[in-house]
C-alpha cells in the first residue's frame, strides 16, 4: 500500500468518515485512508445522515468509530488533510513536527476554500458536504503521484 491520508474534521462524525470513504471509492488501494476529530468522542458513530448519503452511494460507514487525533496517527500519515484552515491552524499549534504534512482539503487545486460543516443539518446539506468533498477529492488525486 502507498501513500497514506489522514482526514481530519472537528468530531470525526461527518466530513472527516465521508472523505476517508469517498476516497477509499474514489482512490482504492492507490492510498490507504483514515480520518480522525480535533474534538472526537473515542467511539461514536458516524452521523445518521453522513451514513444514509454515502449508503446512496454504496458506501457502507456502519463500522465507522470516531477517534480523537494523536501523535502516533500523525507520525503514521503522509498528508494530514483537515476540512478547514482553522483546524489546520490548530494542527500546527498542536503539531509543529509535522507542518509539512498540513494540507487542506479545499486548498489542492487552484481555490482555497472550507468545506462547511453539516452537523444538525437535513440530509440535503449532508448530501451537499458529500457533492463537495467528492469534488475537492478529484482535484486532490490529480495532485498525488
Amino acid at each position: 500500500m502507498g501513500l497514506k491520508l489522514l482526514f481530519i474534521c472537528t468530531g470525526n462524525t461527518c466530513r472527516s468518515p465521508m472523505a476517508e470513504g469517498l476516497a477509499r471509492e474514489m482512490l482504492g488501494d492507490v492510498v490507504q485512508v483514515s480520518s480522525a476529530g480535533m474534538e472526537a468522542w473515542e467511539g461514536e458513530y458516524a452521523s445518521p445522515h453522513a451514513l444514509e448519503v454515502l449508503a446512496e452511494r454504496n458506501i457502507d460507514l456502519s463500522k465507522h468509530r470516531a477517534r480523537r487525533i494523536r501523535e502516533e496517527l500523525m507520525v503514521e500519515a503522509d498528508w494530514i488533510i483537515p476540512m478547514t484552515h482553522a483546524q489546520e491552524e490548530g494542527l500546527k499549534r498542536q503539531f509543529p513536527q509535522h507542518v509539512h504534512k498540513f494540507r487542506c482539503l479545499g486548498d489542492w487545486g487552484k481555490q482555497k476554500r472550507d468545506v462547511r460543516d453539516p452537523w444538525g443539518g437535513s440530509l440535503e446539506v449532508y448530501r451537499q458536504t458529500a457533492q463537495e468533498i467528492g469534488e475537492l477529492l478529484r482535484v486532490l488525486k490529480e495532485q498525488i503521484p
